[in-house]
């Protein structure tokens, strides 16, 4: 078990959260640290246990459940009560901190599991922060880092073709979202992703292979349409009901070539860029741990 020993910034959270029982204890002291004791170099002890016992089972559910309905602070108040066990409470800790808003925070704590425990859960949780962070370098990093050690993950998979889109790399974007979306047997977000994916790599032409492949509805291709198009820094305005062939019409003046976007879709890639970090990473990347 390793020992964290950190700045202010765990003073933070600390004083925010009132961290008693999660395992923290200080360097010379037996008594724990509270928002009513400030002490300096708090110490965290991460727990790289992956052994659920049936007891943390049903303590886990609880705070999974929280998460699925979006009850953050509930689900963190919750946590907060607990000892932390397992790796698994460690890195839903460090999930929930990030939904608060405290990403300064949440990525220590990715950053000290991964440290010490090197599981795919941390670098993909540290990889989210870093993308809702705007470095997204480092996040295609520590996501493909993530997916080498679970190649057969579906949510890694998903949240990396979504940042590399995000960056303009469109056909690894492709590859990576038709694995996710043919592991997650199809899931919705994953699904609009996809089609996303595969209209900024190649446009009308694209769109129309994939739908012989695929099952996809009129909406549904709207849909990804218009989310590309957010990607791309464009505007979306949905022509009147229709079938796919004409709204693609309507989209694309002409299909693109060579992997990248037609010449009147192109724009100015770090203008592109900065325009779609400013954009909120979808929900449903790192949301919750419990399988759909």
């Amino acid at each position: 078990m390793w020992a964290l020993s950190k700045s202010q910034q765990w003073q933070r959270a600390a004083s925010k959260l009132s961290v008693v029982g999660l395992g923290l204890v200080l360097a010379g002291c037996s008594s724990l640290a509270t928002k009513d004791q400030p002490q300096q170099d708090p110490v965290y002890l991460i727990n790289c246990s992956e052994v659920v016992q049936p007891e943390h089972r049903v303590e886990l559910d609880a705070i999974d459940a929280a998460m699925e309905d979006r009850q953050y602070y509930a689900a963190l108040a919750q946590l907060e009560a607990l000892s932390f066990g397992t790796q698994a409470h460690w890195l839903r800790w460090a999930q929930l901190l990030g939904q608060v808003d405290q990403l300064d925070d949440s990525e220590q704590v990715f950053q000290e599991i991964v440290n010490e425990c090197g599981s795919y859960q941390a670098l993909h949780g540290l990889g989210v922060v870093k993308v809702k962070q705007g470095n997204s370098i480092q996040a295609l990093a520590l996501l493909s880092e993530a997916k080498d050690k679970a190649p057969a993950n579906g949510d890694i998979r998903n949240d990396l073709g979504y940042v590399l889109m995000q960056t303009g790399r469109y056909d690894r974007a492709a590859f990576e979202l038709r694995t996710a979306y043919e592991l997650s047997r199809g899931r919705a977000s994953t699904r609009q992703n996809l089609i996303a994916a595969y209209y900024l790599n190649g446009g009308n032409a694209a769109i129309q292979q994939l739908q012989q492949q695929v099952d996809l509805t009129d909406d549904q291709i709207v849909a990804g349409i218009r989310q590309a198009n957010q990607l791309a820094g464009l505007s979306f305005n949905p022509p009147p009901p229709a079938g796919a062939t004409k709204i693609l019409d309507d989209q694309a003046q002409r299909p693109a070539k060579g992997g990248e976007l037609s010449e009147p879709v192109m724009v100015n890639t770090l203008e592109r860029l900065s325009d779609s970090f400013r954009q909120p990473i979808p929900q449903r990347i790192g949301e919750s741990s419990r399988e759909d």
